[in-house]
């Protein structure tokens, strides 16, 4: 069936735009899917339009604030604001996604990040936050495609721009910074390279305190994927739902080997389940595994797609808590 859009409004007013995408069958999981930096939903029809088409899975996907189509004008264009922010706007779309559920125990509700969509659910799902822990929906797993744990050294700017950064958004938290993403590293599809560079919606832009907060959830993640370190305050190491994680070996984004040691370090789930934890490394592919050309976004689609219904043919057997 073909996709549909629409919006729906946050507590402080904010229109967002929409997708979802519906499986011809009726659906047996959804997936709540959150974008990275410099990208919107509508990016990922290809990739969502062949998932549904396959399986049985409802796909709900929305333009994060600072965006897409939810930014409507230049002064709403990458401010995305705090992470506080950020991290209770998740939790408030996923609230509204899973009240259009009509039944969540039986079809239950997975939450996919890609890059920086990838960071945020990870503080998302992976704080301690009292108050955050009593206010989730119920979530039955997540999947994460290249997150932005580390950044690759070859995106990463200079130490002296992050100092200036970090230094002037303490005056001028609003003043706008534009971070230009390499359109070479996004793929290996030249065709996708080049939709990206010509978007005007993908405009590499954030504010100075968005940016800020950005590196520090890096800092923050980066630090959690040291087994010798102290897990930092806010997070935990124990994973809260079963996860299932792929990275590319080629990602000149974000760095597959911070990404890997983030998951080595995170205890499983379900330490008897064999579904409860998995990692999948991609060999030789780029930052959007999900539009890798030569077979590649088929792939990890058929692995989406089979390792959702496997957890819930689990849950609902009862075999998982």
């Amino acid at each position: 069936m073909p996709s549909t859009t629409g919006t729906f409004t946050l507590r402080d007013g904010l229109e967002v735009y929409s997708r979802v995408w519906e499986p011809s069958d009726p659906p047996q999981a959804h997936i709540a899917f959150l974008h990275g930096f410099s990208d919107r939903c509508d990016h990922y029809d290809p990739f969502f339009s062949l998932l549904t088409a396959t399986y049985p899975i409802k796909v709900h996907a929305w333009d994060r604030r600072g965006w897409g189509k939810t930014a409507k004008t230049k002064a709403q264009m990458g401010d995305t604001g705090r992470t506080s922010q950020v991290v209770s706007e998740i939790n408030e779309a996923l609230v509204h996604i899973a009240s259009t559920i009509l039944e969540i125990t039986q079809t239950p509700l997975f939450v996919m990040g890609h890059s920086m969509g990838g960071q945020e659910s990870a503080v998302y799902l992976l704080s301690t936050d009292a108050g955050l822990s009593g206010g989730r929906p119920p979530i039955a797993g997540w999947i994460l495609n290249a997150p932005y744990i580390g950044l690759d050294p070859a995106s990463r700017p200079s130490w002296v721009i992050v100092s200036a950064l970090r230094f002037v958004a303490r005056f001028l938290p609003k003043l706008k910074h534009k971070q230009t993403l390499d359109v070479g590293f996004v793929s290996r599809d030249v065709e996708v390279q080049e939709k990206y560079k010509n978007d005007p919606l993908c405009h590499n832009t954030g504010t100075l305190e968005g940016m800020r907060d950005l590196l520090q959830r890096e800092a923050d993640l980066t630090n959690l994927s040291m087994s010798d370190q102290p897990v930092p305050e806010g997070l935990t190491a124990k994973l809260p739902v079963p996860v299932f994680w792929a990275h590319g070996t080629k990602d000149l984004i974000t760095a597959y080997s911070v990404s890997k040691r983030l998951y080595d370090r995170l205890e499983p789930y379900d330490a008897n389940d064999p579904d409860a934890k998995t990692f999948k490394t991609f060999e030789g592919g780029f930052h959007q595994l999900h539009a890798e050309p030569d077979g590649m976004k088929e792939e990890y689609m058929r692995d989406v797609g089979e390792w959702v219904c496997k957890v819930t043919a689990k849950l609902s057997a009862g075999t998982t808590a």
